[in-house]
């Protein structure tokens, strides 16, 4: 069997808002409308759904938008220390300083304006 990652999607209540703290976050132009925009990067795609057109869809069971904590979103970054000063410059919403793990990772992460959790980590080059 062949599984081939291919996207993340978020389902919100403000795609428009969420399309653009990503767009500020990975760079980039998020294509679509407040209903459904896709921004694609080094290989990611990222999906934005509005909660109420998925609602209205029977295929779909979902009830409300944003995260519950539930999963964290993992990316790897060249340097740790410089995405985080990057990061507080736009004002994202920390939820910790770059940490050095016993695994030989540096990390930190933070939330986008739903509150899913993102995690930017660098390796170290003693792995």
């Amino acid at each position: 069997m062949t599984i081939q990652f291919t996207d993340v999607c978020f389902i919100t209540n403000d795609v428009l808002r969420l399309r653009a703290f990503y767009e500020a976050v990975f760079g980039g132009k998020a294509e679509g409308d407040n209903v459904h925009s896709t921004l694609v990067m080094e290989g990611i795609q990222f999906n934005f759904d509005y909660v109420e057109s998925l609602q209205k869809n029977p295929v779909f069971r979902y009830v409300s938008a944003g995260s519950q904590n539930n999963v964290i979103v993992g990316f790897n970054v060249k340097d740790v220390d410089a995405e985080y000063q990057r990061l507080l410059l736009l004002g994202v919403d920390m939820l910790n300083e770059p940490t050095t793990h016993l695994w030989k990772t540096r990390s930190f992460q933070f939330k986008d304006p739903d509150g899913n959790i993102l995690n930017f980590r660098s390796w170290s080059r003693e792995r």
